[in-house]
């Protein structure tokens, strides 16, 4: 079963005006969505905006997740008392009609504040109604199942979903994470199937000419801070090598190198719908917005082609691994 969709807000505020975001709202059903993920901090350039759009726009009958503030090197942001009002004040921006959000996550690690602590004040937001459940976004495996130990012992809530990146690029959670996930019954939600834009093949392909790159997420902008973190992560030699193999084999059948990323992760990942898994895509306009939805609808992809693309991780491991660490 392939994984259900989530419409990431990571740019709206930034990229997005509050029109674009209302079209998209509207447009939904072409990625057969009705939830919505979103943080505090979103956008970065502009924390808490995208949260206060969402308020603005109507959102009846969509699911939405949010995730505790985090900011400063992340040092103290999910003690007790950071994260009872971080909660009390998404759920105020959100506007949400019974006054309770869907999935309330932590964004990342909090490398100060003990573990016990957090574990107990995801706790209590979630024994307060103040959201459905918890969740867990871009922790180590090693700090996650602390987290999981904990909550059994105490008889806290558990997370019910890890959300982490993973793309035909950054495949490490495989081995790392994912049969720690499978075995506490923890659902997987991935960001990023298209690496940030990297499978599109756009940087590759661009020579590093900021030209070439204007209008993209990679545009070369001081203010394009997700930009600026993409190309730290991928902008590697490794990836560009990949990026040509697969741009070869998509040719040969005709089919888009976005188009065929979405395919993938949907139909011939280690992601499982059945399991509660989803994919959170992020168009930043209509016609990324078909490419999505093409993706979705198309179905699986040709035994062979499905064969070359999973042949693209073999030697990425190693320069994939620091992607995941926080």
């Amino acid at each position: 079963m392939a994984p259900q969709i989530l419409v990431g807000t990571g740019t709206w505020g930034h990229n997005l005006c509050i029109d674009q975001m209302r079209e998209q709202l509207n447009n939904l059903e072409k990625l057969n969505c009705r939830r919505i993920d979103t943080a505090a901090l979103y956008p970065f350039t502009h924390p808490h905006l995208a949260e206060k759009c969402l308020g603005e726009l109507k959102h009846d009958g969509l699911l939405i997740d949010t995730k505790a503030m985090w900011f400063n090197g992340s040092d103290n942001t999910l003690t007790f008392k950071a994260v009872q009002k971080s909660m009390n004040e998404s759920l105020e921006r959100l506007k949400t009609l019974n006054g309770q959000g869907n999935i309330f996550y932590c964004l990342g690690p909090d490398h100060v504040t003990p573990l016990q602590e957090q574990a107990a004040a995801f706790n209590a937001v979630y024994r307060q109604g103040n959201c459905a459940g918890t969740r867990v976004c871009n922790m180590s495996p090693k700090s996650f199942e602390e987290i999981l130990d904990i909550c059994e012992t105490q008889g806290y809530v558990k997370p019910r979903v890890f959300q982490g990146q993973y793309n035909l690029l950054c495949r490490n959670y495989e081995k790392t994470l994912l049969p720690l996930l499978r075995k506490h019954n923890v659902a997987f939600v991935a960001y990023s199937p298209l690496a940030g834009g990297v499978l599109t093949g756009k940087v590759t392909f661009s020579h590093n000419n900021p030209e070439n790159l204007r209008g993209t997420r990679f545009e070369v902008s001081k203010d394009n801070v997700m930009g600026m973190v993409g190309r730290k992560w991928y902008d590697k030699p490794v990836f560009h090598d990949a990026i040509h193999k697969m741009a070869t084999y998509c040719e040969t059948y005709g089919i888009d190198m976005a188009e065929a990323s979405m395919r993938w992760i949907l139909n011939h990942s280690a992601l499982n719908g059945a399991l509660g898994d989803g994919v959170i895509v992020g168009p930043r306009n209509q016609a990324q917005l078909d490419t999505y939805a093409a993706g979705i609808h198309n179905g699986p992809l040709p035994d062979n082609l499905v064969e070359d693309l999973n042949g693209l991780f073999e030697g990425l491991e190693d320069a994939a691994a620091p992607i995941l660490v926080y």
